[in-house]
């Protein structure tokens, strides 16, 4: 099971850069299990995760303290229907987290959790 652990910091859009990177850690489906997770993020704001067989891409932004990911494409399962999510940054002392939640057209609500050495 994926920990939230650590302190919410909470972003302006001046820490964009901070989230660039690659962030390893686990995405869980409504079927309730975990997929191993890679999401890299570019400096200019776009993303690709990839779990697994399945891809996404989109563009990320940060508003109201918290990051908005919105989906532009996608191979395999992911490839169909729109995705969206939030995410909160979390200090966990030695690593950031980004743990959060979305929800895919097609397979419904999900949740997240990766880790990026600070």
């Amino acid at each position: 099971c994926a920990s939230s652990s650590g302190t919410v910091k909470q972003l302006t859009p001046a820490d964009a850069a901070s989230l660039t990177g690659t962030w390893q850690g686990l995405i869980s489906p409504p079927s309730g299990s975990n997929v191993q997770a890679t999401l890299t993020v570019r400096p200019d704001g776009t993303y690709q995760t990839v779990a697994g067989a399945f891809s996404s891409t989109g563009k990320l932004e940060i508003s109201d303290g918290n990051v908005l990911f919105m989906s532009t494409g996608g191979t395999g399962g992911l490839a169909a229907g729109q995705r969206s999510g939030s995410a909160v940054v979390m200090d966990r002392g030695s690593n950031w987290g980004l743990v959060g939640n979305g929800h895919a057209q097609m397979s419904g609500p999900f949740n997240f959790d990766f880790n990026k050495t600070k």
